[in-house]
């Protein structure tokens, strides 16, 4: 797979960000112990590296409706932010106060810690609001298939020049109806609005011969509209 000159730059600027910390410490801390300048490398690339996938890689995707992201942003980059500083603050505090590589092992330890539950939080809050999209589109998918099939219906009524006015009054009505249901996911709503597509579907079917089935059709429309006052009412 050929990767794009932006995937490239982006490494090249990652790659580069690693030289120039290590030289930096290297150069400049010449007097800091191997352990603890090697250990000072590994937390100021963490650090880098945690920025560098906020900047160069966004979290959020536009082309995802779930955005289940923008769920887990606030929790992600508060810990980011918090534990960089931490991680720094206490690079700065052994440096200046001679700390041991012990201390300071167990304390960048305690930060990652921190990390990884803050990363753990913000995942699982980015999974809620994914549970909350998906629960919001099951409630309007019923909807959707009501005035999908209605909308059929009515088309097939206004083309039909045999069905007497008030039928297709009737139906007319019906369709306007259906804008003021209210979006729901029970049991009841989904058996309801199963009945309403399947009565209705059948309905285009008998319009094919108006002339035989016009009794049938009026009583039928009427059906379908009880069951539309039953789906208002399910919750």
């Amino acid at each position: 797979m050929i990767m794009s000159a932006k995937n490239i730059f982006h490494i090249l600027a990652i790659l580069l960000g690693y030289g120039l910390i290590i030289s930096g410490f290297f150069v400049l801390g010449a007097t800091l112990e191997d352990n603890i300048k090697l250990l000072d490398i590994f937390m100021s690339c963490l650090i880098f590296t945690q920025f560098v996938e906020f900047t160069l890689f966004p979290l959020v995707n536009l082309n995802e409706k779930a955005h289940k992201e923008v769920g887990m942003l606030g929790i992600h980059l508060l810990t980011v932010n918090v534990c960089s500083l931490l991680s720094i603050c206490l690079m700065v505090a052994g440096i200046m106060n001679d700390l041991s590589f012990k201390i300071q092992l167990i304390g960048q330890l305690a930060i990652i810690f921190i990390a990884l539950v803050g990363r753990l939080a913000s995942s699982h809050a980015g999974e809620k609001v994914e549970q909350c999209y998906q629960r919001e589109e099951n409630q309007v998918l019923g909807k959707k298939w009501l005035k999908s099939t209605m909308e059929n219906l009515m088309e097939d009524a206004i083309q039909t020049k045999e069905l007497d006015e008030m039928t297709r009054n009737k139906i007319q009505q019906i369709n306007e109806d259906i804008r003021y249901i209210t979006p729901s996911c029970t049991s009841e709503a989904k058996e309801i609005d199963q009945q309403f597509c399947q009565l209705a579907e059948s309905l285009r079917v008998m319009m094919r011969d108006v002339t035989i089935n016009q009794n049938r059709i009026a009583e039928e429309v009427e059906h379908l509209h009880r069951i539309l006052i039953r789906r208002k009412n399910a919750r």
